[in-house]
């Protein structure tokens, strides 16, 4: 279920590269090893069925992707938004059940937590676009009540998640989808997602493990 299409040869494409990993059973990684994140990584949160499961009990249904997938979450490292250019520090982009899309959380957020992260290739991403891409979103899908697909996180229909134009930025995504949408708009265009998007439950392993063409992107702004 969480295989990309894998319709790109890998001579003719790009994956992401994992660049660093942390198990929360370690303790809180240091400082230095939160700096090195920048705009465009993915950041793919795991925990064990153990672990998932002592949150199930208590009713906290958001973890049940932990349970099933091999990631629960993803998120994608963007430009601080709040700030009008792209120099701001990384903050995480990020969309849950019951929440807007939001960008409150900064490195600090990573410390209690065990994950992988994913970065494309060097100047693959254009950490400008994907800013602009970080302050519409937050405006399009403000809406708590309505901001998270639950129609695409089952795997119905997909919000759109190729924006190529401000105005194709959604009002609601799931959090795999809002990645795909945010490295699509800044030039990296992953292959991951099959039949456009219809009857397809879009995984964040399956959007961390999918390929972009050669070529897709611009240089990485900084």
């Amino acid at each position: 279920m969480e295989r990309p299409p894998h319709r790109l040869p890998s001579s003719k494409s790009a994956a992401m590269e994992v660049v660093m990993t942390h198990d929360a059973a370690a303790g809180a990684p240091d400082r230095a090893t939160l700096e090195r994140l920048q705009a465009g990584d993915v950041v793919a949160f795991h925990m064990s069925h153990r672990e998932a499961w002592s949150y199930l009990r208590k009713a906290k249904i958001q973890k049940l992707p932990y349970d099933l997938c091999r990631f629960g979450h993803i998120a994608l490292v963007v430009p601080d938004p709040d700030r009008t250019d792209a120099a701001g520090g990384p903050k995480l982009l990020q969309v849950a059940m019951k929440q807007a899309v939001n960008a409150d959380e900064g490195l600090d957020y990573l410390k209690d937590k065990s994950w992988f992260v994913y970065r494309p290739p060097e100047g693959s991403v254009d950490a400008a676009k994907l800013h602009d891409f970080s302050r519409r979103v937050l405006v399009t899908a403000s809406d708590k009540k309505k901001a998270y697909d639950y129609s695409g996180a089952i795997g119905l229909v997909n919000a759109p998640w190729q924006p190529a134009h401000p105005d194709e930025i959604g009002s609601e995504y799931s959090c795999a989808t809002l990645v795909v949408a945010g490295l699509h708009y800044a030039g990296f265009s992953l292959d991951a997602v099959h039949r456009k998007g219809i009857l397809d439950i879009v995984t964040p392993r399956q959007v961390v493990e999918s390929r972009a063409a050669h070529g897709a992107g611009s240089t990485r702004t900084r």
